[in-house]
């Protein structure tokens, strides 16, 4: 692995200090192409009736709220359609909201979303949560340390989210702006090292089956939560408290690799290992077979690129198949 200097990393923080200064241009992680709907929004609506209220967590480059774009345009849609309460996680304001999808600590970021859900009055009744991207994973990470803590989780939905990790980190779109660029860059020159496993969001969940030993000792999130290192019973109790894990991936997405770390298979730099191929399922290190057994670990996929889906898609893929269920 490459050792980069301490000078270049004090540039890195100069860069992203200035950064903070002012809203960046950049592009979302998430393109939804909006489109006409025909159903309003009616409280006597049996769909209405029978949707739990939702929680989200965004990905990379997007941010949780703005209604204008990206995810915050996702909720627009839910509310005006079905009237559904969406609480979506996010961290300060929009700018410093996307800037947390690159920097910071997922780990403090997780504990910090357990305290928000916790205080919600209106997830009382309980929830079901969807992530989309790297929020799959930061969600499981919240149902695995705190459902116990929290109202009932029914489902989590995860949405093209990197849960055996990624061999490198994910590219930046084309147009995106200098932010992704230079996370990305340091990502791949250290995933491993001290500033960039503690600082840069995605270096803490790049798995290189070329290095898992660098993995294990210094990668500060995915082994935790996958327990892999440092095993906690609790996990896989929260985990399987669930009604139902989804896991989507995209057929046709070239931005995540592997691409089918979105349904917990693991490329050991030879060839594609599914999740029930894997000792994580069947010594069922954090509920994954307790799941299955019940009928509760499902598998779907979107026909599009990564997070370039329409609306039309996410109401008939997700929320009619499996948001609308009786609760």
């Amino acid at each position: 692995m490459v050792q980069m200097s301490g000078a270049l990393f004090c540039l890195f923080a100069a860069v992203w200090g200035a950064a903070h200064a002012a809203p960046l241009e950049y592009d979302s992680s998430f393109s939804l192409a909006r489109v006409p709907t025909e159903v309003v929004a009616n409280a006597d609506d049996p769909k209405t009736a029978k949707m739990l209220p939702l929680v989200f967590w965004h990905g990379m480059g997007d941010s949780c709220c703005d209604p204008n774009r990206g995810l915050g345009s996702l909720i627009a849609e839910l509310e005006s359609e079905y009237g559904v309460f969406v609480y979506s996680i996010g961290f300060g304001s929009e700018s410093e909201d996307i800037k947390a999808g690159y920097f910071g600590n997922v780990n403090e970021q997780v504990a910090e979303a357990c305290e928000k859900l916790a205080k919600v009055e209106e997830l009382k009744d309980g929830f079901d949560a969807v992530g989309f991207s790297q929020g799959g994973q930061f969600l499981r990470a919240v149902v695995e340390r705190c459902h116990h803590k929290l109202p009932k989780i029914r489902n989590l939905i995860s949405i093209g989210g990197q849960h055996q990790g990624v061999m490198s980190v994910p590219s930046c779109l084309p147009g995106s702006g200098f932010l992704c660029k230079w996370m990305a860059y340091l990502a791949n020159k250290g995933a491993y090292l001290s500033w960039p496993s503690t600082h840069i969001i995605q270096a803490q969940y790049v798995k290189d089956p070329n290095n898992l030993e660098g993995y294990l000792e210094h990668n500060i999130f995915l082994p935790y939560i996958n327990n892999e290192k440092d095993a906690n019973p609790l996990y896989a109790k929260n985990l399987a408290a669930l009604d139902a894990f989804i896991m989507f991936r995209f057929s046709d997405d070239t931005m995540v690799v592997p691409r089918d770390s979105a349904w917990f298979s693991f490329y050991d730099g030879k060839k594609l290992i599914e999740i029930r191929d894997q000792p994580i399922y069947k010594e069922d290190w954090i509920g994954l077979k307790q799941l299955d057994d019940k009928g509760g670990l499902l598998f779907d996929e979107l026909s599009s690129k990564h997070m370039q889906f329409t609306w039309e898609m996410f109401r008939a893929g997700v929320v009619e198949k499996y948001l609308l269920k009786s609760v």
